[in-house]
């Protein structure tokens, strides 16, 4: 799979927010009775409308228990991903385990880290104990700017299957990215996310209005 050389989704929407933060603790990750990946370098990734997702340094992890994958899958803020099978002995999981070889340069940082499907693993640890989930920070992920939730009457609206790959919570009012809808007599076009918001408030008359006097 081809790379775009540009990321489009930072082109086009670039108040998207990522952050890579560190987990302060020993991280393991357990499959078929091993553990498949164990560091203290751990980060933990915040995407706007997404789970948070633990990623591990190449460095930590246990190869031998790695194999590559000829999936492949494109993130237009991330770039393409590839991917990796765990098997420990008989048990198996298929494209369990990602990577992105050459991530945009917006989320250089995540270069060399390989990120888990948590719930296809047998155990999570820190620093020995095990957790039921990724570990979040409430509020770190600032969704008020959300087009999604500003809009929710145009969100009806979004093509239900003509915007592959994107959905409305990645993008904030202004964004001049294209999008197809579908209105409820099941019409269908294309038109920036930016211009649908514009058409769909007022301006005022009596702009001077203000609780002020």
């Amino acid at each position: 799979m081809e790379q775009p050389t540009v990321s489009p989704g930072w082109l086009l929407n670039p108040r998207y927010v990522i952050d890579f933060d560190r987990v302060p603790a020993r991280v393991a990750v357990h499959f078929g009775g091993k553990v498949v990946a164990e560091s203290d370098r751990c980060h933990v990734l915040y995407e706007l409308g997404h789970a948070p997702m633990y990623y591990i340094p190449f460095a930590d992890l246990k190869m031998e228990f790695y194999q590559p994958s000829e999936r492949h899958t494109f993130c237009p803020y991330k770039g393409v991903a590839s991917y990796w099978t765990l098997k420990v002995g008989d048990k198996v999981s298929e494209n369990a385990v990602w990577y992105y070889p050459e991530p945009y340069q917006q989320v250089a940082w995540m270069k060399d880290h390989a990120g888990f499907y948590w719930g296809r693993m047998e155990k999570w640890t820190e620093d020995g104990a095990a957790v039921p989930g990724p570990r979040e920070i409430p509020g770190r992920i600032d969704t008020e700017t959300q087009f999604k939730k500003l809009f929710p009457a145009l969100v009806k609206e979004w093509h239900p299957t003509r915007n592959k790959g994107i959905g409305p919570y990645e993008f904030a009012a202004d964004s001049n990215q294209p999008v197809w809808w579908q209105d409820a007599s099941g019409r269908e076009w294309q038109e920036r996310i930016k211009d649908r918001v514009l058409k769909a408030t007022t301006l005022r008359a009596n702009g001077d209005a203000h609780p002020y006097g």
